[in-house]
């Protein structure tokens, strides 16, 4: 038996490292969240899983944990970045090829990026522009760019500048993009914005022009797709990928993305591939203004904000290239440029395959299974990776995703197949790994039906009723929704639940049978023995109660988030609107 005494039943592990911020990608778990439990659960020199590996960073902890892993999922992209992420390349010679790339990008892109700097009439570099949208009055036609209307707080406008009919943004007809703002690196070398000038809308038109426009790979984005509504890409007539960039913008991709595919040493190319798609979406006119500061582009929805930037790609892919090669020392330790390399990224092993499907993996070869399966409905994984895979020129097969789609022809039965394959994933995984060895498996939802079948899955795969562990994962960083999770049924935190394969592959040795819990009850109980650390937010408490049951083999089914909500109030819980936290009525914050 592992010794658990070193494994905290809260995991704190904020999503800040380097190797976490150097490539996005949805729902990660940080390698610092993963490593401890690797390191429990199998020793240096055995072989980790993930049927559900993302972006890889299960492979990435095991290789910093000294060992082996085996890698699967449908994702294109998710390959792409792991692959990326294990590139080992030098400093030196990395930084070298990254600034031969980006001249001869340059060189071809022409002079589309400069502008006229207005405080001395030198033509320069722009850093970003900003970009606004406009709207139509329905009541007198008027014409409003948003940008110009703002509060110096950032707060829409109220109404129309010159009729007064109350301002609607989701009803109120759109006109075209307008840029607001040029931002160039002023005489004294420090940025300076300045107003949009006809230098510079005589170079987007230019762009807009150039015939390279038809060579910028794009996907449609197609009706079928759950983002395709979910987003209002019709209404907004974003149907393809490439609409997503400026035409100054999709240029300068596109000649990075030449002279990228053209360099001749193939680890350093696959590193720079892995850099040219990290900064994609801020490449984008999903990368969304804010008065104080950028807010980043949401990597989730197709979202383009009203205020947006058209940020320089050369200026991204500068500050990528570095922000990659601190991953690597994170990663590797700081080799740097020896010449006595130990390559050990062989020993992470990355296949595209569904994880019902894993046959390429021999029976009970596997000394430990860590994974992360998708969350239901909350996020459509090939629908968001088209933005990048149209670029990698391979798409994800997504008839075999693991989501709940909620539109569309595909919505009817797609609770069945969901429940199905993640079925057939734990069955593969109870085969696949060594009697008596643990599989640890991430999952937040905020409903207690998706917790109960992933309760009845792991039964009946054969795998121990009681877990040997449950842990709460807090990734430190809260979203806008999960900070206000008061108000709406957002969870903030997942859960660690580690089962154990029995000793005997035969049987599953397991009389411990699942049955149907007063949730109510167990609400209350678990309220009534709180603790400060345990009352964090109302997903903490959540995730005590999901505990709670777990560990007394109750099924939840009817268990909701917003039933935790009503019953904290109901025991005199109050909660802070802008940090999330717990306070109760008769005493302090909690």
């Amino acid at each position: 038996m592992p010794d658990l005494n070193s494994l905290p039943e809260t995991i704190t592990a904020p999503r800040t490292d380097a190797i976490y911020n150097c490539h996005a990608y949805l729902t990660k778990v940080p390698v610092a969240a993963i490593r401890p439990f690797i390191e429990t659960f199998s020793a240096p020199g055995e072989t980790v899983l993930d049927f559900f590996a993302g972006s890889g960073m299960t492979g990435l902890a095991a290789l910093m944990a000294g060992r082996k892993a085996v890698l699967s999922d449908i994702s294109v992209l998710g390959q792409h970045i792991a692959l990326g992420y294990l590139a080992e390349v030098s400093p030196s010679a990395f930084r070298q090829a990254a600034d031969s790339v980006m001249e001869a990008a340059r060189i071809a892109l022409g002079d589309l990026y400069n502008t006229r700097r207005a405080s001395d009439g030198a033509i320069v570099e722009l850093t970003r522009t900003v970009w606004s949208f406009t709207y139509i009055c329905p009541a007198c036609t008027n014409k409003i760019v948003y940008y110009e209307h703002l509060s110096a707080r950032g707060a829409p406008p109220r109404q129309c500048p010159s009729c007064g009919e109350p301002f609607a943004r989701r009803t109120w007809p759109r006109g075209e993009d307008v840029p607001v703002e040029v931002v160039v690196t002023g005489e004294n070398g420090r940025l300076a914005s300045q107003a949009v000038s006809d230098f510079d809308r005589k170079m987007i038109a230019a762009a807009a022009a150039d015939p390279r426009q038809k060579e910028v790979p794009t996907l449609p984005i197609e009706e079928h797709r759950e983002m395709y509504s979910r987003s209002g890409l019709g209404k907004a007539g974003l149907t393809e990928t490439a609409r997503f960039f400026s035409p100054r913008n999709a240029i300068a991709l596109l000649e990075l993305w030449r002279a990228i595919n053209a360099w001749k040493d193939a680890e350093i190319r696959r590193k720079l591939r892995f850099v040219f798609t990290a900064i994609l979406p801020r490449a984008s006119r999903r990368y969304q203004w804010s008065a104080k500061r950028p807010l980043n582009a949401q990597n989730q929805t197709y979202y383009i904000a009203p205020v947006y930037y058209e940020w320089n790609v050369f200026d991204l892919f500068c500050r990528k290239v570095e922000a990659a090669l601190r991953a690597d020392k994170e990663l590797f330790g700081g080799r740097g440029d020896s010449l006595l390399y130990q390559v050990k990224t062989r020993d992470v092993l990355y296949k595209l395959a569904s994880a019902d499907r894993l046959s390429h993996i021999k029976a009970a070869s596997i000394d430990y299974v860590f994974t992360d399966p998708p969350f239901g409905s909350n996020i459509f994984y090939s629908d968001m990776s088209l933005f990048h895979e149209a670029w990698l020129g391979h798409t994800t097969d997504n008839e075999s995703e693991a989501v709940v789609h909620t539109t569309g022809k595909r919505k009817n039965g797609a609770a069945e197949r969901y429940e199905e394959l993640l079925r057939g994933a734990f069955a593969e995984a109870f085969r696949v790994l060594k009697p008596g060895r643990y599989m640890s498996v991430v999952f937040g939802n905020s409903s207690g039906r998706i917790w109960g079948l992933v309760q009845r899955a792991l039964r009946d795969a054969g795998f121990k009723a009681a877990p040997v562990h449950v842990a709460i994962l807090d990734k430190g960083q809260r979203s806008v929704k999960g900070l206000n999770s008061g108000s709406e049924g957002v969870v903030t935190v997942d859960l660690i639940l580690t089962v154990q394969k029995p000793g005997c592959t035969k049987s599953a040795d397991n009389p411990s049978r699942l049955s149907n819990g007063d949730t109510a009850a167990l609400i209350r109980e678990v309220i009534a023995d709180l603790s400060i650390d345990d009352a964090r937010n109302p997903s903490y408490v959540y995730a005590h109660i999901l505990t709670k049951a777990i560990q007394k083999h109750l099924l939840l089914d009817d268990l909701h988030l917003g039933d935790v909500l009503v019953a904290l109030r109901q025991a005199g819980y109050t909660i802070d609107r802008k940090t999330g936290l717990l306070a109760h009525v008769l005493g302090g914050a909690v």
